[in-house]
């Protein structure tokens, strides 16, 4: 297992962007996903805490609102599992005791490991920038079209399509709307249902997708200016 967990300088990056890049040339699949508070939660579903356990403690669990998917979603959970043990880099939060705990239950031993939050700072990073111009990527979710229209407006990009989608009930329509565009990769920001987007488009189809979490959020925020660096 390959550990790059690069915490508060993002030193992780160029190595994740460095694979995607190879992958993208290759025309190889590669998938990457992270888990944060939300994706822990539902993975550990009655297998590390009980239902009746996060139902009491956890405030978002029955609304899909906080990671696109409200609990009990037993199937959910078990795609997700799938989607971390299949994954070629896996962001995690170093020493999280409850991400431990659930590898541990379900034996999940990633490829590659890296820090949960280097999908933020991918943007910053200006390689990854200009991989974006040179392979313009689908954009999956909430912010798929303003970020498509942003990507147009600043860097001059036409991105292959946008996808949305609002919950898991909408997950297996969203691949396959995915899957009917032509394109080479995807930027995915859905929750906990962009493990398994990402997973299915890597091994189902042979793409390239990313777990892109908030960054485009993060990218188009007034308060961020000079966070997207290779604008000129």
């Amino acid at each position: 297992m390959t550990v790059i967990l690069s915490g508060k300088d993002f030193a992780g990056v160029p190595t994740i962007v460095n694979q995607i890049a190879d992958a993208l040339a290759g025309h190889k699949p590669y998938s990457m996903v992270r888990i944060g508070d939300g994706e822990n939660i539902v993975m550990a579903q009655e297998k590390v805490l009980s239902l009746e356990w996060i139902s009491s403690h956890v405030g978002w669990s029955h609304s899909a609102g906080y990671c696109g998917a409200a609990l009990p979603n037993l199937e959910l959970r078990d795609r997700m599992v799938k989607a971390v043990k299949q994954a070629d880099m896996v962001g995690v939060f170093a020493g999280d005791d409850l991400t431990q705990r659930i590898f541990s239950a379900y034996d999940i031993k990633p490829r590659s490991i890296c820090y949960a939050f280097d999908n933020l700072y991918m943007p910053m990073y200006k390689p990854f920038v200009e991989l974006i111009r040179r392979y313009p990527p689908l954009l999956v979710g909430n912010p798929a079209e303003r970020f498509a229209a942003y990507l147009h407006a600043k860097l001059g990009i036409i991105v292959p399509g946008t996808v949305a989608i609002n919950g898991y009930n909408e997950l297996d329509t969203c691949i396959k709307q995915m899957a009917a565009i032509p394109h080479e990769w995807s930027l995915v920001s859905a929750g906990c249902n962009a493990l398994v987007i990402a997973d299915t488009m890597a091994y189902e189809y042979g793409k390239v997708s990313i777990d892109f979490g908030h960054a485009p959020d993060n990218v188009m925020a007034p308060d961020y200016v000079d966070y997207w660096l290779a604008v000129d």
